[in-house]
C-alpha cells in the first residue's frame, strides 16, 4: 500500500530480478554474499575451510599410468614429439615431467630424448 497525500492507494510495484555477486565454497558448495566486498573471504562461513576457493586436487598419477600414456602417445604419433606435444595429446596435468620417471622410462621402455640445434628436446622410442 502506498500513502499519497493522506490517502491510501493500492498500486502494483514492478518486480525485477536483482543479481548480486557472491562466493561459492569449492569444498561444501555453500554460497554466500559477503558483508565486505573489499577483501576476499579468508574462510568459508559454513565449513570454515581456508581452501574454499581452491578446487580439490586430483589423485596423483602413478608411474605406471604416466609411462603407459607416454608410450602410447609416442607410438601413435610415429614421430618425435616435444614434451608439450606429448602433454597435450595425452592430457597430462603436469607442466614439466618428473625427471626421475623420465630416467626410469629410458630404461623401461627405451625412451630417447635428443636436443635439436634450437635447444628443443624431442622424445622418441627406440
Amino acid at each position: 500500500m502506498v500513502h499519497v497525500g493522506g490517502f491510501s492507494r493500492r498500486c502494483k510495484l514492478a518486480r525485477v530480478p536483482i543479481t548480486v555477486m557472491g562466493y561459492r565454497c569449492e569444498r561444501c558448495s555453500h554460497e554466500w554474499i559477503p558483508k565486505n566486498f573489499k577483501a576476499e573471504p579468508k574462510v568459508c562461513p559454513k565449513c570454515k575451510s581456508p581452501y574454499w576457493n581452491r578446487p580439490r586436487g586430483k589423485a596423483m598419477m602413478t608411474y605406471e599410468d604416466f609411462r603407459t600414456k607416454i608410450q602410447d602417445t609416442l607410438r601413435k604419433a610415429g614421430t618425435d614429439l616435444t614434451w608439450t606435444d606429448i602433454r597435450t595429446t595425452a592430457g597430462l596435468p603436469q607442466a614439466f615431467p618428473n625427471n626421475q620417471w623420465v630416467y626410469r622410462m629410458e630404461k623401461d621402455i627405451g625412451l630417447e630424448r635428443q636436443k635439436d640445434k634450437n635447444g628443443i628436446i624431442h622424445w622418441r622410442l627406440k
